[in-house]
């Protein structure tokens, strides 16, 4: 069973998130992960570009998707990956396999909405099937999902700082709930 993780970041805030992700998938015993980060090195204009990075996500059993919201949606970056998936839109590639979200925003609410349901739109498209946290912010004394978004897991982090402190301990927690969730229905659906 295979999940892969693909993101984008600027400051350092979103990677801290997709690898809260990414433990959240380790934690569940048979899962092989991925985690790539959408590089500078991979576009020619404003084309993204990386046959090494589709082919594995070609094989996964999971997608999880990660971008900060910038100007109310996702990165360029992201958006960038997204556009290069339409190889696969046609063939319907990954129809069937599971798809998640997260992001970062410098504000609390943020539009992080508009952001997690982009991805889940895309996901929807590609015959994805779309997993959201699951968390009730109300039935956790642990402050994660605070801010009640149920789409994806999300954080907050000002633009200048540290990564090392922020997003929150209580926002990394429930990235890694995500994928944990995520891990959790891969081998679920491997069952069945």
């Amino acid at each position: 069973m295979q999940i892969s993780i693909i993101y984008s970041s600027e400051n350092g805030h979103n990677q801290r998130m997709a690898e809260a992700v990414l433990r959240g998938c380790e934690s569940r015993q048979g899962v092989t992960t991925h985690l790539f980060k959408i590089s500078d090195d991979d576009f020619s204009g404003s084309r993204w570009s990386n046959d090494e990075v589709m082919t594995v996500l070609d094989k996964s059993d999971a997608i999880i998707m990660g971008s900060p919201t910038f100007m109310g949606s996702v990165s360029s970056k992201l958006k960038a990956f997204m556009e290069a998936s339409v190889t696969r839109y046609i063939p319907e590639t990954w129809k069937g396999k599971i798809a998640a979200g997260f992001t970062v925003s410098g504000a609390t609410a943020g539009d992080k909405f508009n952001t997690l349901s982009t991805m889940t739109t895309f996901a929807m498209q590609h015959g994805m099937i779309w997993v959201g946290l699951g968390s009730n912010p109300f039935n956790n004394d642990e402050g994660v999902n605070a801010t009640g978004h149920y789409y994806g897991a999300t954080g907050r982090a000002e633009l200048d700082e540290d990564p090392a402190v922020a997003p929150a301990a209580s926002e990394l927690k429930a990235g890694e709930l995500l994928g944990a969730r995520v891990a959790s229905y891969v081998q679920r659906l491997a069952i069945s």
